[in-house]
């Protein structure tokens, strides 16, 4: 995902517009979240997208920055919180891993199917652990292709060589475990959603 913003800004338009392929998984995941978090907290989000999580994630606490490498996602996601009235949630143009969060602290880091497009994912792990304070949580769901059947890893290489897919790594979720663990966490929550290809949705306090 690092160096995927021109990508992500062409899909910007069709990825706002497209309708949810799994909205059960998507809420039962949601739901999850929403038992960790309280009002008071100060929360970021990496790979926010257009920001629909973060803004319906917002009520629940105090403040939510939302971040994207890409510009175009960003633009419409502060448009559309504008336009519902939606003001605890900031948004901040840059990649996982950016220097731009450094002298943040937040209670909370959430990372919602994109550690698996980022190149270098241990170093943005690494700081995801610098910028929650003692005790807080990283929330993340992360498709493991490594563990799906292997026609996902055919049909993915082929649409990145049309240009169609992003860099992409092929996680199993006991390596995205052990990555999550090797960055100064203790994995409190796991679960998948969907099951099919897996979307793992682990829960882990900075240690």
């Amino acid at each position: 995902m690092q160096d995927s913003a021109g990508f992500w800004d062409r899909q910007a338009p069709g990825y706002v517009a497209r309708p949810m392929k799994d909205v059960a998984s998507y809420e039962k995941a949601m739901d999850r979240v929403r038992s960790y978090l309280a009002p008071e907290q100060e929360v970021l989000e990496l790979g926010c997208g257009s920001g629909m999580t973060a803004m319906l994630l917002s009520s629940h606490v105090k403040h939510v920055t939302a971040s994207d490498i890409s510009g175009k996602m960003i633009e419409l996601g502060r448009e559309k919180a504008q336009a519902d009235g939606i003001e605890n949630v900031s948004f901040v143009h840059a990649p996982a891993g950016s220097l731009a969060f450094e002298g943040h602290t937040y209670d909370v880091v959430m990372a919602f199917n994109v550690i698996h497009l980022i190149k270098g994912s241990a170093t943005a792990l690494n700081q995801v652990h610098r910028v929650l304070k003692p005790g807080g949580l990283f929330i993340s769901k992360t498709p493991c292709v490594g563990d799906s059947a292997f026609y996902w890893r055919w049909l993915i290489n082929v649409m990145r060589v049309v240009g169609y897919a992003p860099y992409v790594t092929y996680f199993k979720q006991v390596e995205l475990g052990r990555q999550i663990e090797n960055s100064g966490f203790k994995i409190v929550e796991t679960g998948n959603y969907p099951a099919s290809p897996m979307g793992r949705f682990i829960v882990a306090r900075k240690i």
